[in-house]
């Protein structure tokens, strides 16, 4: 296949008269494109999708020249735009399902201008709003923002994933230089209780070390050997530990798979959801949602080092409708737009998602095609659901009510019904690379069940 794949680059590459750059023919839209041409024998559809993976790899390839020529202008006038690790950030915000577009590679100049001054205003609101001031004053009392490596670190950190920013204070650890080690904790596995859970840290340089119990009070011995326990619960239920987290490595940094509800990461993370959806920041929940907890690791990258996620000026993506477990979901494109956008740009995010559908799933170009499969779908109804007559009686059913629009053959008539119920039901359940999305039911913001300070 990789051998198959090469020789369709190439050809292209002729046909174009430049090169594809690895940027451009690693798409995803390319891929499956080149991938469905070689699945096919038949010279009509060959041809048809040849015609395709030409337009796309046109339209693709003057949005990367158009790009690359504004990050060699931004180069050259010395205002490069935001770090690896913010870019990083941002793409694991935005995700790689391959339901939303990387908006930014479709906007023009002025677009572009728009969104780097509002991007700039947030910064100022951002660096204002009360809850952003308190907690950059608790992680650097001196003031300043992080390092990128002391970020990392923060985000890594097994204490800052487990205890509270009130534990920090009470047993004097430095939120930012710290190391912290588990020496021991709860059962994982097909034992691990999300709602019952305990682990002891060895902590420096503060050179302590602290069992902490993440559960109900009214659960717990009341002489059991622990330095302190607490649980976040709202309307009486207790969140659980998280879990399922992306883990990543960032040098010497490794973000865990998991996160204790109210330490200080995960108010980290509820502060990062709360200036994301205010300015239009990348933010990691629902369709593009990877693990439990929603989070905006470019606005957590703001609130800590500083540095300003790029205001997103468009949201374009396939997303799926809540329903019954009896069906397949409704897809339905979601454009999220300013009124300002020019709408040449929103037109070109919809056509470039809606060129992700297989290749078939159209729309009939005739309103009777559509009309028999209503009228079938009554009929069935309208009988009760009995055994379903021939084609040849429904046929004359129509027909009699119809006069105006006859079919001359029963199977005519079977065959706008069979069009009309692929088009109507393809293009409304029908995922076109059958993914599901995972939701997360967690309410950010919930209220902190504090126990006491100590329990001996």
């Amino acid at each position: 296949m990789l051998k198959e794949m090469s020789g369709v680059r190439k050809d292209l590459q002729r046909l174009l008269g430049q090169d594809l750059p690895d940027y451009v023919w690693d798409l995803r839209d390319l891929q499956d494109l080149a991938k469905e041409y070689l699945a096919h024998n038949e010279a009509e559809q060959r041809d048809e999708i040849w015609s395709l993976l030409e337009e796309v790899s046109r339209e693709r390839l003057g949005i990367w020249n158009e790009s690359r020529k504004e990050v060699l202008r931004e180069v050259r006038s010395g205002t490069a735009g935001s770090s690896q690790d913010m870019r990083e950030a941002e793409k694991r915000d935005i995700g790689e399902s391959g339901r939303s577009l990387d908006v930014r590679e479709l906007v023009g100049d002025r677009t572009r201008a728009m969104t780097e001054a509002m991007s700039a205003l947030f910064a100022l609101y951002g660096d204002q709003i009360p809850e952003v001031k308190e907690f950059r004053e608790k992680v650097r009392p001196s003031g300043g923002f992080l390092t990128a490596d002391e970020a990392h670190a923060l985000i890594a950190s097994y204490a800052a994933r487990v205890f509270d920013l009130r534990l920090f204070k009470k047993w004097n650890i430095p939120l930012t230089g710290h190391k912290s080690d588990i020496l021991s904790s709860g059962p994982r596995g097909a034992d691990f209780n999300p709602v019952d859970d305990w682990t002891t840290l060895r902590i420096d340089p503060a050179g302590i070390t602290k069992t902490v119990r993440y559960a109900d009070q009214r659960s717990v011995a009341a002489k059991e050997d622990v330095d302190d326990i607490r649980c976040m619960a709202q309307d009486g239920a207790i969140f659980p530990v998280i879990t399922g987290l992306p883990v990543e490595s960032h040098g010497d940094h490794v973000y865990s798979s998991w996160l204790w509800p109210g330490s200080v990461i995960d108010e980290l993370y509820d502060l990062s959801v709360e200036l994301a959806s205010s300015f239009d920041w990348p933010l990691a929940s629902a369709g593009n949602l990877s693990g439990t907890r929603p989070r905006s690791e470019s606005a957590a990258w703001f609130i800590l080092t500083g540095e300003v996620p790029q205001v997103r000026p468009i949201e374009a993506r396939w997303e799926m409708k809540r329903g019954t477990t009896h069906l397949n979901p409704q897809w339905r494109i979601r454009l999220t737009i300013p009124p300002w956008l020019p709408e040449e740009e929103v037109l070109r995010a919809l056509r470039l998602l809606r060129k992700r559908m297989p290749k078939g799933r159209k729309l009939s170009k005739e309103a009777r095609t559509l009309e028999v499969t209503r009228f079938v779908w009554q009929q069935e109804r309208r009988d009760g659901y009995r055994k379903r007559p021939p084609w040849k009686a429904w046929c004359e059913r129509w027909n009699e009510e119809h006069p105006g629009h006859r079919f001359k053959t029963p199977n005519a008539f079977r065959m706008a019904f069979v069009h009309g119920n692929a088009a109507v039901k393809e293009l409304n359940f029908n995922w076109p690379q059958s993914r599901r999305v995972g939701t997360s039911s967690r309410s950010p913001r919930a209220s902190t069940v504090q126990q006491p300070e100590s329990i001996s």
